[in-house]
């Protein structure tokens, strides 16, 4: 294989020259089901392990033994394609890597995320020349995190390559998404990635009967993502709003105006944000936001917000947590308190839970409607945010649950404040007054109230 001859697709192409240029570090080949990635992958390692000979590179993926049983068999077609000469690659299934005969290797790594290891450790101490994290939607966001920063330390000086690491994909609504779909989306991918979008269309060595697989698949999250690379679409089964609901939520206006309430998330010790909207019904007709607030400023906001709006303090609800309680007591307003326990025991873990399955259903049913102005930027996170009503596990009782903050921060990198602002107005719905009963009439006569 000293002069292999390589015969990409038209994306494989961009990958390639990516992953040769002077000034790439990642590339990201991510999209629909069959455009080519694991072959890309392997035959990227292979021509780098021989054009540097004693080189040190990697294949990760979330677990080995799938790597194994997939991406191993991929490794040795892209070798008898090239016509490489048994013996000049032997496999340690004991220690998990390909040796090459001119010194070069590459290790196959297990990234599956261990509660006991959470930073990666043991990868921390590993040099490479480069590599690749196969099945990119399956890892977590630690292992790539650390592994970006062993790269370049084997030889690269020597041989004047830079460290790259290539990530294959499909569409995964994860830290794949908001890292690099979304910066190239709206073209604004930090210096040094390249995303290149493949879908089963460019590959021309596919077989037809693999597209009309594709075709035939009749889960429609499932269809989105692997036949048309659509990376809006989630395919985890935790989660709790049809993507299309959530979208719809910006565009509602058949949702009925109604009784008016103000829910405020206020920044907790630590953040920075604030977010004060206004409901008549289930319409958002007015938000205020803070990026830095002081608890003085949130109060008079809100105080501001119940005076324009006629809106009594009872009709009012701020989160009580962290530095909320100040702003509670000096606004008379109610207090979200979010770890209390679910109303009209209901079977929840708590009370945030419990309003998060409610406004999840209040988006599958379509009625809310986010009718103020907001900017292309609030949009998105709006959505995004809406993406992360999921399920998790039960406690012992098998009350439901929903996906912790801290999950969702690791998920987008930021907290929910829209969805905290939003989730709140369904307090009211759980916590309606009862209504007094209508009067009974006799004889034409309205019946007094005492008899």
């Amino acid at each position: 294989m000293r002069h292999p001859n390589i015969t990409p697709t038209k994306k494989q192409h961009l990958a390639w020259q990516a992953l040769q240029d002077k000034e790439t570090t990642v590339v990201v080949y991510g999209g629909a089901a069959g455009g080519g990635k694991s072959w890309l992958g392997c035959e990227w390692l292979i021509v780098m392990s021989y054009f540097f000979p004693g080189t040190r590179w990697f294949i990760g993926r979330e677990e080995l033994k799938r790597l194994r049983s997939t991406t191993v068999l991929t490794f040795y077609k892209v070798l008898k394609h090239h016509k490489v000469p048994t013996g000049e690659w032997t496999y340690n299934g004991q220690d998990h890597y390909f040796q090459c005969s001119n010194g070069s290797r590459i290790d196959l790594l297990d990234l599956k995320y261990l509660p006991s290891d959470p930073l990666y450790e043991r990868y921390g101490s590993e040099e490479f020349t480069g590599g690749w994290i196969e099945e990119g939607g399956e890892v977590n966001f630690g292992a790539y995190d650390t592994l970006k920063s062993r790269i370049g330390r084997y030889m690269n000086v020597e041989y004047g390559i830079l460290g790259k690491i290539l990530i294959t994909c499909n569409p995964k609504k994860n830290w794949l998404y908001t890292e690099f779909y979304k910066p190239f989306k709206s073209s604004i991918l930090k210096a040094g990635i390249k995303f290149i979008q493949a879908y089963v269309t460019d590959n021309k060595y596919l077989d037809e009967n693999y597209i009309n697989s594709l075709k035939s698949i009749t889960d429609k999250s499932k269809k989105e993502r692997l036949l048309k690379g659509n990376w809006e679409y989630d395919d985890d089964p935790s989660t709790l709003c049809e993507y299309d609901a959530i979208v719809a939520i910006l565009s509602n206006d058949h949702v009925n105006h109604g009784t008016k309430y103000i829910t405020a998330d206020i920044a907790r010790m630590g953040s920075d944000k604030a977010l004060i909207g206004v409901w008549s019904g289930w319409r958002l007709i007015e938000r205020v936001s803070f990026d830095v607030s002081k608890t003085t400023e949130i109060q008079s906001a809100i105080n501001n917000l119940r005076n324009k709006h006629a809106i009594p303090k009872y009709h009012c609800i701020a989160d009580e947590d962290g530095v909320g309680g100040g702003v509670i007591d000096n606004t008379g307003v109610v207090g979200f308190i979010n770890n209390s326990k679910a109303l009209n025991d209901e079977n929840y873990y708590n009370l945030q839970s419990q309003c998060c399955y409610k406004l999840a259903e209040q988006i599958n049913e379509s009625q809310i409607y986010i009718e103020c102005e907001l900017s292309p930027q609030e949009r998105e996170d709006i959505k995004e945010e809406m993406e992360q009503l999921k399920s998790y596990q039960s406690d012992n009782d098998g009350k439901l649950r929903i996906l912790p903050k801290e999950q969702i921060k690791d998920n987008i990198g930021r907290s929910p404040d829209w969805r905290d602002m939003i989730m709140m107005r369904k307090y009211f719905d759980l916590n309606a007054p009862l209504q007094p009963a209508p009067q009974k009439q006799f004889r034409g006569i309205q019946r007094p109230s005492t008899w």
